[in-house]
């Protein structure tokens, strides 16, 4: 299960915490697999195979603080362990342009991946995290997070998306090992 992590609504669909939305968007394009609403809990599921490998790609829509509600049920539901599954985020701490795998760690502030945590019981799970880069004023975080990407910065966007969806396709096919091995120090050179 790869879950991507967003906030619901189209005020928020370009912004820049909804980056994990975006990949699982992208990967799901690639591959032809289309996003319903699962009706026994509040988010988005898309099912389909890639590379030989079923696949469940899910996204939560009970904004991003509660993310871990839909992600715990989602592991039982189809009965999948926490390391099976990989999250994908956005990390302000990390540029943009940039991107990383990494098993395991806290939250580093990060809202959605506290809830995972606290949900799910363990922070041992993969994660890929999507560069935004800090504010470059004095903007308050939470505002930051929820503005959107502007100019110059969704060429760089999409590009780096293109970089983290050949990683995930490793992933899915080779483990996170090699994932991490492979494409961690790759990014946009700005």
């Amino acid at each position: 299960m790869l879950a991507g992590l967003g906030n619901p609504g189209s005020q928020y669909a370009m912004t820049r915490h909804n980056v994990g939305f975006m990949a699982l968007d992208a990967l799901a394009s690639n591959y032809g697999i289309a996003f319903k609403r699962f009706k026994q809990t509040t988010c988005e599921i898309g099912s389909g195979i890639i590379e030989q490998r079923p696949i469940v790609l899910l996204k939560p829509l009970t904004y991003m603080n509660k993310s871990g509600d839909a992600v715990a049920k989602m592991l039982v539901y189809y009965n999948i362990e926490p390391p099976a599954m990989m999250v994908i985020h956005d990390d302000i701490d990390m540029p943009l342009g940039t991107f990383k795998f990494s098993r395991g760690g806290g939250a580093g502030g990060h809202n959605g991946i506290r809830s995972i945590i606290e949900s799910i019981g363990t922070n041992q799970f993969p994660r890929l995290k999507i560069g935004i880069g800090r504010p470059k004023d004095l903007a308050p975080i939470d505002h930051y997070v929820l503005s959107p990407f502007g100019g110059d910065e969704i060429k760089i966007l999409q590009d780096v998306l293109t970089m983290a969806l050949e990683g995930i396709i490793c992933f899915i096919k080779e483990g996170l090992e090699k994932a991490m091995n492979g494409y961690n120090g790759r990014g946009i050179k700005l």
